[in-house]
């Protein structure tokens, strides 16, 4: 801890610690003495921190930080525990009472930390509680919401104002008063306790506000006499260098600087560094005075490259001492006075300067205390001081009512500067003072205060009016600047937050004081919203495209910032007539004074005339932001609720004429004319700004204050101005007057222009059906809030049946961010749940509301309405209806909108609609379209709507269409052929307006007409029938005709091609001849040959040629994945040791092995070859720097599959089954191989190399069989001979020894095979040791990682098949069969082709020696078994044939089966097998326990074991063994297995040993003179077993598959679980991103900095890199591929380590069926099995790799630096 130069000055520390408790005596003894007489200062104080601080918390010399360490023991008992003792007093009765819990929590969030809100009791959304208030709330049983707090925030627990009900959890349910009366503190501490914390407060104040000069202030400064004191600790010359952090910089950036100055390590600077984001500053070095200003100029020097230099200071170490010790003060006094209620009011009316401390202190030139200091400060101090002071406040003057209104007060006095600062600053905003604002202001009760009595909405307003106005242009209107947009005026946004928190409760009583404050802020906001009236308007390019793009982006997010503040600002305009009447007459003056007076025109329209006001939108300029006129448009809406209207007395002002209703609606009309404009194409010159911003205009997100407002601006027009002539206006601006004269059609016309034309008509007429339909708005329709929700829900539901998150989507929020989707949602959908884990429930619409279904819905995009369009054209068909969509009833219109009803029968209306119809019926006519007329028929349908309701009674809407000729029109529109598509509606239209009339069929005074009509309709229907006939009918005839041209070209094909047409002809005969023998491959899988089955021919999927599996013939590879996998281990993290590479057995426990799977497309080699180099070629082309992270990594070899994509990164050659022998060895009995193997082993050792050893046969068994399982242990990097020499080496007379018919086994000719499937077969094999990151090389390495591959690859597939409840042997995936079918085959051919036998040797009579000289608890015995079977052809160092199912093999299996039997008897817990008779008891099995009992050499209690019983649980231990055997020899032999073993659970005891040839009993197994005597001694080599150094889940076989870690179902008890979770390598610190490894259930700190770990890099080169915690956690736990859930975002992580990985959504689903990926939606979410049990197949199928490379294929805009996770 300290310094090595004050090592020899022990004697004086000793003086010095022995004197330190009297001297903290000393010093409270003083203290109270000064108290009595009265004279007590802060000085008394200081005195003894200036002695006591330095020393304790001093930095020394040449360290940084991150070498501190303090004595906090010492720091305690010399600094904290003597104000403790002072507080409370010497007097008995003065000890500290025990802690009593407050009622409210106060706990303040950390960023990333997860917060619950109740959407049923929360007053708004920022109500929140913490993890431990939820977990015992009331609120956890509710409609609840999951988050991540922003940081900054507290836990609302315990405010009544907060919450609707149940706002105490069980922690702070409020205390009986008797209670809080009994435990009183005495007045006395109170006032030591003021003493205290006016001191304490002051001290921290002056310390961590300092002015930053280099030294202490001088009543801080040691005083001579103390350095006397002090000289043994004392650096009178060390100052210190600290770096500040700042939000410009990157982390690299800074990285790179610590080390190129300050020279450390990486490892350091990121230490540092991480220190610094964290805590806001760090020192980096402590030295003179000159070292350290050096180092800080040197530091801004370099960091002034990127941008503004870094803040660095240098300061001297007795100041950092002092801060250090000032924050652990405020820490201390934070926590001390939590425990009772009289403290914490004491310090908070201290803070606050309601009270004074100690007599005339009090902090310079501040009014309201220390808190008002910090206030104004807050910006001068770094992110860990700020933090401290915040959580100080909240702790003490936010926990009580009347300190917080206190607080509110000073915080809303000295706002303006707060801001001021913030907007300056560049920290967050949860690190600013500013974030106070929400907890003070969503408190209902104090917001209204503040804007009563202190003007606070004004405040608020004002700060970020003052703001705006630097932005505006000469016009006033605001502006931003394309090329930068401005930080600080993004930072000033977060004022519109705090004006929606002071708005966000509505009062339901105002008095004076509340309504002037309230209009007071509303003239500012309304002068916010003159600025944004016409901002980023645009004028129509016509000659040439846009130069550059506007910046649009800016206007819409403060809109987006300012919507839900307006909404709020109408709820509170309206709530009493007169802030009604004073808001629109304040609204209506702004209008007048921003609108631009232009003298009118005449324009007319048939004998219509009107008087517009002139302005062409196609050449002026225009804007969508009318924010004025929206709010106008939202406060006419409640006029009427006060008895108000438009004409109302209150709004007549003679000097001051208020707008007319022309120029309320001209801007918006503007606007929507320019919108119509861009839909019809007129201004596709103007970029993608224009359409954005279009996007935004009607998108859900916006429209409520845009696009909503305008329609009710439009409407409000439509009822104030006479109805003709607002048509007349509305034409005029959409330049369609000429249109509507009659001699339009006969004026010759550009072709462009009549396009414009045509699309104009269709968007007017669009927007004459949204004002007179778009009624389900409260005010304007005699309709409340929620039928105008059921609408919206009708209207997405008639698109498609849609997820719950998807329709909540498509509705707008309120303040809350509620939609009210779940209070209607019952009433007009029935929930479909999902049928499977991967769908999504859905709502469907009840079928009777289809009939509600408006085509022409205003909320729809082009999109929607042509595809709810077809939807419902298609259901009326097939339910037999009508084909149309007739326009529903409308709802009735309210009392000042009634005049709409009047718009469509009124003349100018009339005559736009007769000139559509008019003009379809004219086929000459070309400015006709179909959506014209379909638009005019629904209008007319509206019309018959309202007059059918009889609701208004000046409607005749039928009998005028009638007079005006529409009627007529509409007869004929009925029959004719040019609208074929509208005709039902027509006939509709036509029926309805006749009911109307009073015309039945027999009607007299229309009757001509009527009669002339049903006369038409039948022949016309007949005739346009018996047309579509004669059509089909030569339709049918064409293509008859065609195809027997066709048939006849084939015919002569075949005929010119007779003989290649014959020989595939006999290809397939043969093919079909060969596949009718496969049945006579019956039989056992052991003790035969094996082989000789045909092979179905295969296509080249590169060259499409078909192609066979022959030795000799071209080569054909199956693409292949190989990768190191640690699904099967049972060894635990990173527990393989380094040796087990050179073996060709694995180890038990298996740890971390290689594994090979494929997908099963075949190619030639060279096709294969040819396409893997054009693949390296190319990316090579590819420049780096626009490189985006691929799925495949060309360094490592990868590729996709040319057909399916999957991942690859080597090839398996496809082999042929061998040919049969000329004559089979014979069998082979049990004494025969045991004498051989006997001899084969003592052989081994009779001849080595002279420099290694000598062995004779007296040499010791253990120390050769110690040598047999090393041999190779020494680098075998090189690939000569003489050192493959000097390994191992084979005494030929080994097989003068054996008996010939012993050795017939071995006695096979070599195949031969072409030379490039032998290279092909050595490479496969040369590429597994590289994969599984061995860096070793050579023949030894590559045949013993082939054999590990051929065990693992068929363990796992065996795991899989389990897993997946497939039959053993029955119909194999075809990815399963052709891989396990190739590997296995290739690996048999190992013996003939391996260029080096005496590599193949060792590892046979290594791996022979494993089984019989080793224990099998040991080693995996089904992967010594393999090993055996490839190699021991090979085992006399001689080239061989390829390995067979032989009598030799079956003898190694028995061997291997005893030996799983001999672990499965010697661990297997068999306690539990108790009950049954002896009478009951099989006589095979009368030795059975006796043996085992001798096996585990007497600790075995037979008494009441039932043998049946233990021999049950035993075989279940093998069964694993049998099924690989099966599946081995299956594909070794290629003999078909029995019917059992394709089926489902066929997989007997019986069916697996016959079809392997072995016995069943126990006596045939174990029971025998042989066998007893091989598991005697296989328990005797059990040491370690019996020991207790081996575990018994390594030995034992699981009795299922593995699994992923258990989950919990409620996904909220994860969140609470990991809340706490700390970071590992920081103090106090939670983790930002708490990572769940799903494999083995750790929890890690993962894309931090902080625990980033050195790995080794991949490949052979040496070196490594710096690593996220989860990467370094991935390459251990499961060799690179990993499973994680991020638990705060609610993802799944797979990652490919180091540099690849794919996000997911986690395995949670809410009550819909639905992820929340991000936890956007936070509804409560529970575990879905059938995703978690998907996630498991994929990782137990070993597709993690695959999976990522398909994710990273579709995400290719998304960059993630993968090794940082």
């Amino acid at each position: 801890m300290y310094p090595a130069k004050f090592k020899d000055k022990r004697k004086c520390w000793k003086k010095v610690m022995f004197t330190l408790p009297a001297r903290a005596d000393a010093v409270v003894e003083l203290w109270r003495a000064k108290l009595a007489e009265g004279v007590l200062s802060p000085a008394h104080f200081q005195d003894h921190w200036r002695v006591t601080v330095p020393r304790i918390y001093s930095p020394q010399p040449n360290r940084t930080c991150l070498d501190w360490s303090f004595d906090e023991e010492l720091a305690a008992k010399l600094l904290i525990q003597p104000l403790e003792q002072f507080v409370w007093g010497a007097a008995e009765s003065s000890q500290p009472p025990p802690p009593r819990r407050s009622t409210l929590c106060g706990k303040v969030f950390k960023q990333g930390e997860p917060a619950y809100s109740c959407r049923e009791c929360g007053m708004d959304n920022t109500c929140v509680l913490c993890v431990e208030c939820f977990k015992v709330s009331a609120h956890r049983h509710h409609k609840y919401k999951m988050g991540q707090s922003g940081g900054g925030g507290c836990c609302d627990c315990g405010d009544t104002e907060a919450w609707k009900r149940d706002p105490f959890c069980e922690l702070h349910a409020a205390p009986d008063s008797e209670e809080q009366a009994q435990a009183s503190i005495s007045p006395e501490v109170t006032e030591r306790m003021k003493i205290v914390a006016s001191v304490c407060l002051s001290y921290c104040f002056r310390l961590l506000t300092l002015d930053h000069a280099p030294g202490l202030p001088n009543d801080l400064i040691l005083k001579d006499a103390e350095r006397d004191l002090l000289q043994i600790l004392d650096q009178p010359d060390c100052y210190c260098t600290v770096l500040y952090n700042d939000e410009t910089h990157t982390f690299e950036q800074v990285i790179t600087t610590l080390m190129r100055v300050i020279k450390c390590n990486k490892r350091d600077s990121v230490e540092l560094v991480s220190l610094i984001d964290r805590e806001g500053r760090a020192l980096v070095k402590c030295n003179s005075f000159q070292i350290c200003d050096k180092l800080k100029t040197d530091i801004e020097m370099f960091t002034s490259r990127h941008g503004p230099a870094l803040k660095v200071l240098v300061m001297h170490a007795h100041v950092v001492a002092h801060q250090t010790f000032a924050m652990k003060l405020l820490n201390w006094l934070q926590n001390f006075v939590s425990q009772e209620q009289s403290l914490r009011l004491a310090v908070s009316q201290l803070a606050l300067g309601e009270e004074s401390g100690l007599a005339g202190w009090a902090l310079a030139g501040t009014t309201g205390g220390v808190a008002a200091g910090v206030m104004q400060n807050d910006c001068h101090m770094w992110k860990a001081a700020r933090t401290a002071w915040h959580r100080l406040l909240i702790a003490t003057t936010l926990m009580d009512s009347s300190t917080k209104r206190t607080m509110a007060i000073l915080f809303t006095k000295n706002y303006g500067s707060i801001l001021k600062d913030f907007i300056r600053d560049d920290h967050d905003h949860s690190f600013s003072i500013s974030s106070l604002s929400v907890q003070l202001y969503t408190t209902p009760t104090l917001a209204h205060h503040l804007i009563a009595k202190h003007d606070a909405l004004f405040v608020v307003m004002n700060t970020f009016v003052s703001e705006c106005n630097r932005r505006c242009n000469a016009e006033g209107r605001l502006e931003f600047d394309r090329n930068h947009v401005s930080m600080a005026f993004k930072r000033a946004q977060f004022v519109l937050y705090d004006v929606k928190y002071l708005l966000g409760s509505v009062p339901t009583t105002f008095d004076d004081d509340l309504r002037k404050g309230f209009l007071h802020g509303l003239s500012l906001m309304l002068n916010l919203l003159v600025m944004m009236q016409g901002m980023d308007s645009v004028v129509r390019q016509i000659g040439q495209h846009m130069e550059y793009e506007p910046e649009w982006e800016s206007a819409f997010n403060l809109h987006v910032k300012l919507a839900q503040s307006i909404t709020l600002a109408l709820e509170w305009s309206s709530s009493e007539r007169t802030l009604a009447a004073s808001a629109y007459r304040m609204a209506l003056r702004r209008h007048a004074e921003t609108c631009a007076k232009r003298a009118s025109e005449l324009r007319e329209l048939g004998n219509q005339s009107a008087s517009v006001i002139p302005y062409d939108v196609s050449k002026e300029p225009v804007s969508v932001h009318r924010p004025l006129s929206r709010f106008i448009a939202g406060l006419h809406l409640q006029l009427y609720r006060h008895g108000l209207s438009y004409h109302s007395r209150e709004f007549e002002r003679q000097d001051r004429p208020k707008p007319t209703p022309e120029e309320l609606i001209e801007p918006v009309l503007c606007t929507m004319a320019m919108i119509a404009q861009v839909h019809a194409g007129m201004w596709r010159r103007n970029g993608f700004a224009l359409l954005n911003q279009l996007y935004f205009y009607h998108n859900v997100k916006c429209r409520t204050e845009m696009f909503d407002r305008d329609i009710v601006m439009l409407q409000i027009g439509a009822s104030l101005i006479e109805s003709n002539e607002f048509i007349i206006h509305v034409l005029n601006k959409f330049n369609l007057l000429e249109w509507a004269a009659a001699d339009f059609e006969q004026k010759s016309i550009e072709d462009d222009t009549l396009r414009y034309t045509i699309s104009m008509v269709e968007e007017f007429l669009g927007l004459l059906i949204t004002v007179v339909g778009s009624r389900y708005v409260p005010g304007v329709g005699e309709v409340c809030n929620e039928e105008r929700t059921k609408k919206e829900i009708i209207q997405m539901l008639c698109v498609k049946p849609m997820p719950h998150s998807e329709l909540n989507r498509s509705l707008p929020e309120d303040q809350l961010h509620e939609t009210g989707l779940e209070a209607v949602i019952h009433e007009v959908a029935d929930f479909v749940k999902p049928t499977s884990g991967n769908n999504r429930g859905v709502y469907k619409l009840k079928p009777h509301l289809f009939d509600e279904y408006d085509t022409f819905f205003y909320h729809y995009t082009r999109e929607e309405l042509s595809r709810s369009e077809e939807e419902q054209r298609n259901r009326r068909k097939s339910a037999g209806l009508p084909e149309c969509c007739p326009p529903p009833p409308l709802p009735k219109l309210a009392a000042p909108f009634r005049l709409l009803a009047n718009l469509l029968q009124c003349d100018a209306a009339l005559h736009v609609l007769r000139c559509v119809l008019e003009r379809a019926l004219d086929l000459r006519a070309r400015s006709f379209s179909e959506p014209q007329v379909h638009k005019a028929l629904h209008l007319l349908g509206y019309a018959l709507r309202d007059e059918e309701s009889g609701h208004y009674e000046f409607l005749a809407f039928a009998e005028r269409a009638a007079r005006s000729g529409l009627l007529t029109l509409l007869q004929k529109l009925s029959v004719s052929p040019r609208v074929d598509a509208h005709r039902a509606l027509a006939k509709w239209l036509l029926q309805k307006m006749r009911s109307l009339l009073g015309q039945g069929d027999e009607h007299i005074g229309d009757g001509e007409n009527m009669d002339t009509d049903q006369e038409q309709k039948p022949p016309v229907d007949s005739t346009a029938e018996a047309e579509k006939a004669r059509r089909a009918k030569l339709a049918a005839e064409r293509r008859a005709k065609v195809m027997a041209q066709m048939k006849n070209q084939m015919n002569k094909f075949i005929a010119n091609n007779t003989t290649l047409f014959q020989e595939t002809n006999t290809e397939v005969t043969e093919e079909e001849e060969k596949q009718d023998l496969l049945p006579l491959y019956r039989g056992a899988a052991l003790g035969c040959w094996g082989g000789g089955v045909s092979e179905p021919p295969r296509v080249c999927i590169m060259c499409q040629e078909q192609a066979r599996v022959e030795a000799m013939a071209e080569p054909m590879v199956l693409v292949a994945f190989a990768q190191c996998s640690t699904v099967l281990s049972r060894r635990g993290v990173g527990a393989s040791g380094a040796d087990a590479w050179r073996s060709a057995w694995l180890p038990a426990g298996l740890g971390a092995q290689p594994h090979v799977s494929c997908c099963g497309h075949a190619l030639h080699a060279k096709c294969w070859r040819k396409y893997v180099d054009g693949v390296l070629d190319k990316e090579k082309l590819r420049p780096y720097r626009i490189r985006q992270p691929t799925a495949f990594d060309v360094e490592k070899k990868e590729y996709l599959c040319p057909l399916c994509e999957r991942l690859c990164n080597t090839a398996l050659p496809l082999l042929p089954g061998p040919a049969f022998p000329a004559y089979p060895p014979p069998p082979l009995c049990d004494r025969a191989y045991t004498d051989a193997v006997d001899l084969i082993i003592q052989l081994k050792h009779q001849v080595c190399s002279e420099s290694v050893h000598l062995c004779t046969e007296y040499c010791e068994d253990m120390l050769c069989t110690a040598r047999a399982r090393s041999v190779g242990a020494a680098s075998s990097d090189m690939e000569d001979e003489s050192a493959d020499e000097a390994e191992v080496y084979v005494s030929t007379h080994a097989e003068n020894l054996l008996p010939a018919e012993f050795l017939l086994h071995f006695d096979n000719p070599p195949q031969q095979y072409n030379d490039t499937t032998r290279s092909l077969i050595q490479d496969f094999a040369k590429m597994l040791p590289g994969v599984c990151g061995v860096t070793e090389s050579g023949g030894m390495v590559s045949v013993a990682t082939l054999c590990r591959a051929t065990a693992y690859t068929i363990l796992s597939t065996n795991a899989v098949l389990q897993a997946e409840k497939r039959p053993l042997l029955g119909d194999l995936p075809s990815r399963h069969r052709d891989a396990l079918q190739a590997l296995i085959r290739l690996s048999a051919v190992i013996p003939a082709i391996w260029p080096t036998s005496k590599h193949v040797s060792h590892h046979a009579l290594s791996a022979l020696c494993t089984l019989t000289k080793t224990s099998p608890l040991t080693h995996e015995v089904f992967g010594t078994l393999v090993a055996l079977v490839i190699t021991t052809p090979s085992i006399f160092c001689k080239t061989s044939g390829p390995a067979r199912p032989n009598f030799f093999a079956r003898q190694l299996t028995l061997e291997a089966f005893r030996a799983t039997l001999t672990r499965a008897m010697i661990a297997t817990d068999v306690s539990s097998c108790t009950g049954g008779t002896e009478d009951q008891v099989n006589s095979d099995l009368e030795n059975l326990l006796p043996i085992m009992k001798e096996l585990r050499r007497g600790n075995l209690d037979t008494d009441g074991l039932n043998p049946n019983a233990v021999w049950e649980c035993v075989r279940q231990q093998c069964h694993n063994f049998l099924r690989c055997c099966c599946l081995f020899f299956h594909f070794l032999s290629d003999i078909q297995p029995p019917a059992e073993l394709t089926e489902v659970n066929g997989d007997t005891w019986e069916s697996m040993c016959g079809y392997i040839s072995m016995p069943q009993s126990f006596r045939g197994l174990i029971d025998t003179v042989i066998a007893k005597k091989k598991v005697m001694a296989w328990s005797e080599l059990s040491n370690d077993w019996f020991a207790g150094d081996i575990l018994p889940k390594i030995v034992l076989e699981p009795s299922e598959p593995p699994r992923l870690v258990t989950l919990p179902e409620d996904f909220s008890e994860l969140m609470n679980v990991v809340s706490e979770f700390p970071c590992p390598s920081s103090e106090r610190e939670d983790s930002k991103n708490p990572t769940m490894c799903l494999v083995c259930g750790q929890i890690l700190c993962s894309q931090s900095y902080c625990c980033q770990l050195d790995v080794r890099k991949h490949g052979r080169g040496s070196g490594s890199e710096l690593v996220g915690a989860v990467v370094a956690h991935a390459l251990t736990c499961g060799a690179g591929a990993g499973v994680f859930l991020r638990v705060r975002e609610c993802e799944l992580l797979l990652l490919a380590a180091p540099s690849r990985g794919a996000m997911l959504p986690a395995p949670y689903l809410d009550n819909y069926g639905e992820t929340d990926q991000g936890l956007r939606r936070g509804n409560p979410l529970h575990l879905c099995p059938e995703r978690y049990e998907k996630l498991r197949m994929i990782w137990l199928s070993h597709g993690i790799y695959e999976r990522i490379a398909r994710g990273l294929d579709t995400n290719m805009l998304v960059t993630t630096t993968w090794q940082n996770m």
